[in-house]
């Protein structure tokens, strides 16, 4: 070097082509678990597609009934088909120059699948949240496809979307009013889902559900309470200033991550039925997103500016064109 000084090392950008790779990864990895051997029997129907209708109100029970009663008849051929579809999916996604129509096309597949395969999460059968695995990793996966699909420039290396701090947002929210909902309000329900999600888990994993229903307190609803705060900053906070909206992904990343554990069994691997590795690491993903898009909010520079303005265009020439979209 000539000048004798040493350049910063830059810092770490979150593109939209970055999501795409680990979401393409993610497709290829639900691919290839529609191959495990118990995927090929009517296992597959029963166990794994015709739970999301029960306790459903008509309209998702119904078509999801139908669903599970025709892979029924040919489980083998419906299974290869579904694992066929995601494994190209994925492989479209990876390569760059098939990725937006392999995007496009993946959101409406996970739609399809959220609705026909999750029963739209679970959303309205009366006993989900977060906790359990709302709003659905189906859902996620379309929410992330259109984070990560190039701008019509077919610009793929510029940041997230700012939108994606509206979808966080909403789903941690969402999160907290599911929450308070009756059937979930208690430190009794709670106790209840840590349990359950030690039911049919291994030796080194069953005792963790057992004994974290047995630290939750028997009455009262204090864990609800510390759930919905922890919820609602993560999703408020999201809409703030850059600090702000740090410490509400890394809280909302970390309470999710915990639920992954506490109440999903991480997707529930050992069972040979699992179709994906569950919501935790999509609303990980998510989180990156937001950290890797513009300032929802940015402030003034000067008392002469004014207040902050809502998703205020980056315009004048002291300020370089894309400065800070993804650099977090």
């Amino acid at each position: 070097m000539t000048s004798g000084t040493v350049a910063a090392p830059a810092r770490f950008r979150i593109t939209r082509r970055g999501i795409q790779i680990v979401l393409g990864l993610v497709w290829l990895l639900d691919g290839l678990l529609q191959f495990q051997p118990a995927m090929l029997t009517s296992k597959f129907a029963v166990e794994v597609i015709a739970p999301a209708g029960a306790g459903q109100p008509g309209f998702i029970a119904g078509p999801v009934g139908e669903v599970a009663r025709i892979t029924l008849h040919q489980p083998v051929i419906m299974d290869v088909a579904f694992g066929l579809i995601q494994l190209a999916l994925g492989a479209g996604i990876l390569y760059a120059r098939t990725a937006r129509r392999a995007l496009a096309a993946s959101v409406a597949w996970a739609l399809l699948v959220w609705y026909l395969g999750e029963g739209l999460g679970g959303l309205a059968d009366g006993s989900s949240s977060l906790l359990t695995g709302a709003p659905g990793a189906a859902l996620l996966y379309a929410v992330l496809a259109r984070a990560a699909s190039p701008r019509r420039d077919g610009a793929a290396a510029e940041g997230p979307p700012r939108w994606t701090a509206v979808a966080w947002a909403a789903m941690w929210l969402g999160g907290a009013v599911l929450q308070l909902l009756p059937g979930r309000d208690t430190n009794a329900s709670i106790a209840m889902s840590l349990a359950m999600n030690a039911s049919g888990a291994p030796a080194w994993f069953a005792p963790l559900g057992a004994h974290l229903a047995a630290l939750v307190p028997g009455g009262g609803v204090s864990i609800v309470v510390d759930l919905v705060v922890l919820q609602v900053f993560a999703g408020i906070g999201a809409l703030r200033g850059p600090h702000v909206r740090r410490a509400a992904v890394i809280v909302g990343c970390g309470l999710s991550l915990a639920c992954w554990v506490a109440g999903q069994g991480m997707g529930q691997p050992w069972s040979g039925l699992a179709t994906d590795p569950g919501t935790a690491p999509l609303v990980v993903l998510l989180g990156f997103a937001v950290l890797g898009a513009a300032p929802w909010r940015r402030p003034a520079a000067g008392p002469d500016q004014g207040p902050e303005v809502l998703n205020a265009p980056r315009a004048g020439p002291e300020v370089p064109a894309g400065a800070g979209e993804g650099t977090h």
